[in-house]
C-alpha cells in the first residue's frame, strides 16, 4: 500500500538520541549562511559530512546551458556529503542555503573516529542513506513509468517538506520542469490539471500542496500502488 513514508526520508539526526546529537555537534564546526549562499560546489574534494542544524538547503546540478536542475531539498537534521567519508569521489552537486541556515561540518577522520567509539552513528547514517536511496528509486520510477500528471504529483510529494513545515515547494515552475525533465509547457499543463481539482495552489516561486493526504489518495487512484 502506498503511503507518505515512502516519500519522506527521516533525517540522520532523528536516529540518534539527544546525547549522541550533542556529542556529534561538539565534534564539528558550525557555519551560518544566508539565503542562496553556497555550502559546497560540485567537484569539491574536502572529505567530511555536513548536517543541517537549522534552515534548509537545496542540491542540484547546473546544466551546460547554465540552468539549475534541482535534485533534492534538505531540512533540519539531514546530512549530505557523507559518501566523501567513505570514498574518494568528489562532491557531485552544488548545494546552497534556502533562507538563513546553519550547518555543522565534521571532517571525515573525526566522523570515522566517532563511528568507532559509538557505532550508532554509522548505523544511523546507513538507515538515513538507504531511505534516501529509496526515494531516488521512486523518482526514477516516476520518470520512466508514470503518465505526465501523476509523475508531477509524485515529485511534488517527494519535494514537499514534512510537518511541521508548511506543505510548500519553494521553487519556480521552470526549475521543477528541469528537475523532472519536462518542457515548461508540459509542466504548466500538469500543474493546471492538479490545480483544477484543488490539490495545489500556485504562487510566485512556490507551489502549495493543499493536502498531502489528498494528493496521495489522488495519485493512488491514478496509478495504483506505483
Amino acid at each position: 500500500m502506498m503511503d507518505l513514508t515512502r516519500f519522506r526520508p527521516k533525517p540522520f539526526l532523528s536516529f540518534l538520541d539527544e546525547g549522541q546529537v550533542a556529542r556529534l555537534k561538539a565534534a564539528g564546526n558550525l557555519r551560518r549562511l544566508t539565503d542562496g549562499q553556497y555550502i559546497h560546489s560540485r567537484g569539491d574534494t574536502d572529505p567530511g559530512i555536513s548536517i543541517i542544524e537549522s534552515g534548509a538547503a537545496k542540491a542540484g546540478i547546473y546544466g551546460t546551458d547554465g540552468e539549475f536542475i534541482l535534485t533534492s531539498f534538505l531540512g533540519p537534521g539531514h546530512s549530505f556529503g557523507e559518501f566523501t567519508v567513505f570514498t574518494d569521489i568528489p562532491l557531485s552537486h552544488d548545494i546552497s542555503a534556502v533562507g538563513p541556515t546553519s550547518v555543522i561540518r565534521i571532517p571525515s577522520q573525526r566522523f570515522l573516529e566517532l563511528g568507532t567509539e559509538e557505532p550508532a552513528y554509522l548505523s544511523a547514517l546507513m538507515r538515513a542513506t538507504l531511505m534516501r536511496s529509496h526515494i531516488l528509486l521512486e523518482m526514477l520510477h516516476a520518470i520512466r513509468i508514470l503518465p505526465l500528471v501523476p509523475r508531477v504529483a509524485k515529485f511534488l510529494l517527494v519535494l514537499t517538506p514534512p510537518p511541521p513545515a508548511k506543505p510548500k515547494v519553494r521553487f519556480k515552475q521552470t526549475d521543477l520542469a528541469a528537475t523532472i525533465g519536462l518542457s515548461r509547457a508540459s509542466m504548466n499543463r500538469a500543474l493546471t490539471e492538479l490545480e483544477k481539482v484543488g490539490l495545489i495552489e500556485r504562487s510566485y516561486g512556490a507551489i502549495t500542496i493543499t493536502s498531502s493526504s489528498d494528493l496521495l489518495e489522488w495519485l493512488r487512484d491514478q496509478s495504483g500502488d506505483y
